[in-house]
């Protein structure tokens, strides 16, 4: 993501006093992290719960980051097997993925049968005795490359509002 104009705006905040483009930079982030959550749509708030902010950088120069320490957010994002292939729509056009084309079984000591049929896999049994679960993936359901790119005028404001304060205290 680029701001335009960003060159612009770093000459005129050199001639201000007091500034600290970290503040800023972490009111924007929080809105990435803010719809990010709202984003997510797994049954559990473990992912939910689990993204982060982070800001750092010095006082002209910051950078925010938005992530999670969930293992299996990738998946999440961007999907799994044949079926994320398949269904991919808003994941970033950065990031090369690469789908495994078969399906898998899961162990049946994974889940519950009810479980299994939630996430729609298969049942695999031998007469009454369920063996495992197939699956040929998940769709995928970004949550955070649309946070970002869908929030692009809000986070831009969080700078414009920091410039405009700090232009009318000179």
């Amino acid at each position: 993501m680029s701001v335009e104009g960003l060159k612009a705006v770093t000459a005129a905040l050199d001639k201000l006093t007091n500034v600290d483009v970290r503040e800023p930079t972490a009111r924007a982030i929080s809105v990435v992290q803010e719809a990010a959550k709202g984003n997510v749509r797994v049954k559990t708030g473990e992912l939910r719960g689990s993204i982060y902010t982070d800001v750092h950088g010095t006082e002209d120069h910051a950078t925010g980051i938005c992530y999670t320490n969930k293992a299996y957010a990738a998946y999440v994002e961007f999907g799994t097997g044949p079926n994320g292939e398949k269904e991919h729509a808003g994941i970033s056009p950065n990031v090369a993925v690469a789908y495994r084309q078969t399906g898998w079984m899961i162990p049946a000591s994974a889940m519950s049968e009810a479980e299994a049929l939630e996430y729609g896999f298969g049942i695999a049994k031998d007469g009454d005795l369920v063996i495992g679960y197939y699956t040929k993936g998940q769709p995928a359901r970004p949550y955070l490359y649309p946070a970002a790119v869908d929030h692009v005028d809000e986070i831009s404001n969080e700078y414009e509002q920091y410039v405009r304060k700090k232009v009318s205290e000179l």
